[in-house]
């Protein structure tokens, strides 16, 4: 077994892995801009190299159909699973957070979010698709947040039914007397403390990954371990992303590992991105046949670093 090989088997036995979160990763990662759509046995032969087979699949795969974030087609005996409206909506609101390559400058304004009227399970649903996007809780019904857009918010609250009860605000940021507390506020609405332990274990499980990666020699670095290796390292930077506020620059501690980490992830991705593209073109089949090309959209990716 040579030392990838090794990395793969150890990252699986390591990392929190869970089916329907890998199975997520892959089609927001791998299969949204190619289509979105993929049979069952073309994902078993994707996957099986990990350790994970038809069962591990199909459980993964129904508890998404259930959830309205697949949709699924039956032609005689084989099925295929698509994104569904719902889970390319999802989709598409956390790509611009996994393949930026940095936060846009901030202009020192501010959106808050006053709920009213709303019952408690409403409410904290609403909260947790908030927090998912970038809020902090300020107070029980005031949410904040310093990098979102309007628009977007508007419609997000609209699709949750939630438009009418909250009142949006935009405010500047505070005073310089009142930064020292603003930080202090930021630190604790945001936990991150707990996220930055976070992006630290994803540096200190894939660092070593980056070495081997420039030392591999062609017959090492296959299509199939180039799919393995893209998938844990999307998944397991995807489920701390997601949770990141993407907060200002000027909002974050000094030891803030963020960028690190993002820089880790482009890195790697961007060396295994055309074998994991060859090996999925490989294994993949829709509906209809092959897996279309990727799009363009897929090459604009890291601010087009892909293209290089």
């Amino acid at each position: 077994m040579n030392k990838i090989e090794s990395f793969i088997q150890q990252a699986v036995a390591a990392l929190p892995v869970s089916g329907t979160s890998l199975i997520s990763s892959f089609y927001g990662d791998a299969l949204a801009h190619r289509g979105g759509e993929i049979s069952i046995a073309s994902l078993t032969a994707l996957f099986e190299g990990l350790g994970f087979g038809e069962r591990f699949i199909r459980t993964s795969l129904f508890r998404l159909h259930k959830e309205e974030w697949l949709d699924v087609t039956r032609l005689g005996r084989r099925s295929f699973y698509r994104l569904s409206e719902k889970g390319a909506r999802i989709t598409r609101r956390a790509e611009h957070k996994i393949y930026c390559t940095e936060q846009p400058a901030w202009d020192g304004k501010w959106l808050l979010l006053l709920s009213e009227g709303l019952e408690r399970k409403t409410l904290l649903d609403v909260k947790k698709q908030l927090i998912w996007q970038g809020f902090g809780v300020l107070a029980p019904s005031l949410m904040a947040s310093p990098s979102q857009n309007l628009a977007e918010v508007q419609a997000l609250l609209f699709e949750a039914g939630v438009a009418e009860n909250v009142i949006c605000f935009e405010a500047t940021s505070p005073l310089a007397l009142s930064r020292a507390a603003l930080r202090a506020r930021v630190e604790e609405c945001w936990q991150l403390t707990e996220k930055n332990q976070r992006l630290e274990g994803f540096i200190e499980t894939f660092r070593p990954l980056q070495r081997l990666l420039k030392e591999a020699k062609d017959n090492e670095l296959t299509a199939e371990r180039c799919f393995h290796l893209q998938l844990l390292v999307v998944d397991c930077y995807r489920r701390i992303t997601l949770r990141d506020p993407m907060l200002p620059q000027e909002l974050l501690p000094s030891h803030w590992s963020g960028q690190t980490a993002r820089q880790l992830f482009i890195n790697i991705y961007q060396r295994t991105s055309p074998g994991a593209l060859q090996f999925l073109s490989e294994k993949g089949e829709n509906s209809v046949g092959d897996l279309p090309l990727p799009a363009s959209s897929y090459y604009q990716r890291f601010g087009g670093l892909l293209a290089d």
